[in-house]
């Protein structure tokens, strides 16, 4: 017997097992819960001016640094901070060159400079600093210190005030023009505001930040505690909150939503006379899908444009002078049946290198050259994997780049800017004790949705010790943000603790199968808005059909089918054990959304749902809070309380409902925590637990588990681990 402690109240469920438990077992293989949870996480790599080095941010579970590389040599930590003692965290911010040999980052509300072969050194007269830019000289540096903008001379150390604002703008976004005349930055208006939880009484406050008075303006650098130049939006647009690019000398290129984010628009404005036109202009019925590597690249010399848009059914790059009158001077310069995104120029113009999929092929990424002079594209990076976001060197000869493959998580890797060249990787960031032979090759594969038979692309992850005259358990992992997808190869992002993860739960005689339900993206544009109007709904039957396939392999026992998911996929876990709700064995919901209406009134959901006054039927059907009193089977959920992505509360509410329902289940809070568990131990414990969940529901095939009653409540149903629906 196993007590579940459920706010307060201790629910006592029996278990039958049939067999000797599995959940003591040792790892079979070399990868293991600690191993994985070690894993090191580079970021943000920025060339050195002189194009020898490469200085990065390298996370480890918590414990971030700066490091240097040299092509050809091992990394060099820069920086070697403790962690908080109480959080067991150490952040670094934004950081740039200041020479080829200095660098200045900001840390803990300071300015900081560091050379390689000396310490780092907190910098004098930059006390409460966090945004920073350097002119492009590097002579100058703006800065935001007690919600005012200022302005420092780096060689003789003289101050000024630029800004005089009074409405308690939070800035962000510092970016100088290229002539070094003007300042760009965003502000907002943030606050904290308490959720309203009359279930939660008074004594624990959940507070939800809002932000509001979004807008983005331009400040001479002769200011005098002056006023900003506001760039007006206009056709109720929204302003991309990433932040605007220079052009050359007063023109600014920025990028516009409407409210319901079906209209994109890309617009010039000289801020010397206030002048705007748009440039381009998308409109999708359904919402405008292209995020991660979409953001506009101009070239050196700010005459031309290179943009994403999906207007032929895929993301495809477009070329466009920033002196065209119409759009019909644009020229389409990747095409097919598959994406491109990541653009970004070499430093002479003459190329566009670029990250793109393959027809047939949307589970993996590869680099490109683009050449201004042939219109032609020739391969640079196509080692088999997820290779992306690439920048070239200042002197154009290089390019460093993040690849994630089969044999490796996410990791820096070099190679010359041409083709028929061989890359050189920077970062070791896994365990060297794991050995290759026991990682997983994750395989591409398709199933009918129930929704409509249209193809569900999905990744099926079978170890090659598995005996397949045997019926194994299998789990079923939902990707979350909604719009992300899964790869052949480890997850490049945030998701990549739970690849790991997998590749242990293979390792242990699971199979997993992770599907890319409608509104994933990576594949063509009718994919990606397959969840308006619809969330929790078609998307949910795709997932439910991966059951169904799963339950056509012979070697997977069609009873012992687990579902887990994280964010988006946290919130489809709920949804599949309240529309399905036996079709699945057990269920882990990791920091989920339970009630759309609750989480966040943001650009996302309106997009895809609209809001709960103009949809009120599609946000409550969508609400899967709303109706827990169809779980049947066990469920797990564990959240951080420092969540921001998706905030503690919806966990709340869930916790409520299920409490109020005599609903048994299991939970694991994790004190400030953010939303992607990041620090070692909470991933240990989160995995460990994880695995001693699935291993009761799904490794013993006689597990019969019940309710036998509760201190205060005699409703608990029974959980009788039958056959699915």
């Amino acid at each position: 017997m196993f007590g579940v402690k459920v706010l307060g109240r201790v629910v006592i469920l029996a278990i039958t097992v049939a067999s000797a438990s599995a959940m003591a077992e040792a790892p079979k293989g070399s990868i293991t819960i600690d191993r994985i949870a070690d894993i090191k996480y580079p970021t943000d790599p920025v060339w050195s001016p002189d194009s020898k080095s490469i200085t990065f941010l390298w996370d480890a579970a918590g414990k971030q640094d700066l490091f240097l590389v040299t092509p050809g040599s091992a990394p060099v930590a820069l920086t070697d901070f403790p962690v908080n003692p109480n959080t067991l965290r150490s952040d670094i911010g934004h950081f740039d060159w200041v020479s080829p040999s200095k660098i200045i980052f900001s840390r803990q509300g300071g300015l900081w400079s560091v050379s390689q072969g000396e310490k780092p050194a907190r910098m004098a007269g930059f006390e409460g600093v966090a945004q920073f830019a350097l002119s492009q000289d590097k002579k100058i540096i703006v800065f935001v210190r007690a919600g005012q903008i200022f302005t420092t001379s780096l060689v003789a150390g003289t101050e000024r005030q630029l800004s005089n604002l009074t409405e308690g703008y939070n800035i962000s976004g510092l970016q100088f023009s290229p002539d070094n005349q003007w300042i760009s930055f965003n502000v907002a208006h943030a606050r904290e505001v308490p959720m309203s939880m009359p279930y939660n009484g008074d004594r624990v406050r959940v507070m939800r930040s809002t932000v509001s008075g979004n807008k983005m303006g331009v400040i001479s650098i002769y200011a005098i505690e002056g006023d900003p130049i506001w760039l007006e939006t206009g056709q109720g647009g929204l302003g991309d909150r990433s932040g605007a690019q220079w052009t050359s000398g007063s023109t600014l290129l920025r990028t516009e939503f409407s409210p319901d984010r079906k209209t994109r628009w890309i617009k010039l404005t000289d801020v010397s006379t206030g002048e705007t036109r748009t440039l381009w202009k998308d409109y999708d019925p359904a919402y405008w899908t292209p995020n991660a590597g979409s953001r506009p690249a101009i070239s050196p010399d700010g005459k031309t444009l290179v943009f994403l848009s999906d207007r032929t059914g895929w993301p495809h790059l477009y070329m466009m002078p920033l002196n065209a009158t119409s759009e019909s001077q644009a020229k389409q310069i990747t095409n097919g049946k598959y994406g491109a995104n990541y653009a970004t120029w070499s430093p002479d113009g003459k190329h566009i290198a670029y990250t793109h999929s393959v027809d047939g092929n949307q589970m993996e990424r590869f680099l490109a050259i683009y050449d201004i002079d042939t219109g032609k594209s020739v391969d640079a990076g196509n080692a088999r994997g997820v290779n992306f976001d690439a920048s070239y060197s200042p002197d154009g000869s290089q390019l460093v780049y993040s690849r994630a493959a089969i044999e490796h998580p996410l990791e820096l890797y070099v190679t010359p800017a041409k083709a028929g060249t061989t890359s050189t990787r920077l970062t070791v960031s896994i365990d060297t004790a794991i050995k290759t032979t026991d990682l997983t090759a994750p395989v591409p594969v398709s199933f009918p949705s129930r929704a409509d038979k249209k193809p569900v692309p999905a990744t099926l992850m079978v170890a090659s010790t598995i005996d397949k005259t045997k019926k194994h358990p299998a789990i079923i992992w939902i990707h979350g943000s909604g719009s992300d997808q899964n790869y052949l190869g480890w997850h490049p992002g945030a998701y990549r603790m739970y690849y790991a993860m997998h590749q242990y739960l293979a390792q242990q005689g699971y199979v997993i199968l992770t599907p890319d339900y409608r509104g994933s993206s990576g594949y063509s544009r009718d994919w990606a808005v397959g969840d308006y109007m619809d969330m929790g709904g078609k998307p949910t039957e795709d997932v439910a059909s991966g059951a169904d396939y799963l339950k056509t392999l012979s070697y997977v026992d069609p009873d012992r089918i687990g579902v887990w998911g994280l964010s988006y996929g946290g919130y489809m876990t709920l949804q599949a054990i309240t529309t399905t709700p036996t079709l699945f064995r057990c269920a882990i919901d990791v920091a989920g959304v339970g009630d759309w209406a609750t989480w966040s009134p943001g650009a996302y959901t309106i997009g895809r749902l609209g809001t709960p006054v103009t949809n009120p039927e599609g946000f409550y059907r969508s609400a899967a809070a709303l109706h827990l009193d169809k779980v049947q089977r066990p469920l797990f959920i564990m959240h951080g309380t420092n969540d921001t992505n998706v905030g503690f509360w919806e966990s709340l509410k869930v916790f409520d409902e299920l409490e109020k329902m005599g609903k048994p289940f299991d939970m694991m809070i994790y004190p400030g925590e953010i939303h992607f568990f990041r620090r070692a131990y909470v991933l240990r414990d989160a995995w460990h637990r994880s695995e001693d969940f699935f291993d009761k529901y799904l490794k013993d095939t006689g597990n019969t588990v019940k309710s036998v009653g509760s201190v205060e409540s005699p409703k608990h149903q029974k959980f009788t681990v039958a056959a699915g629906q």
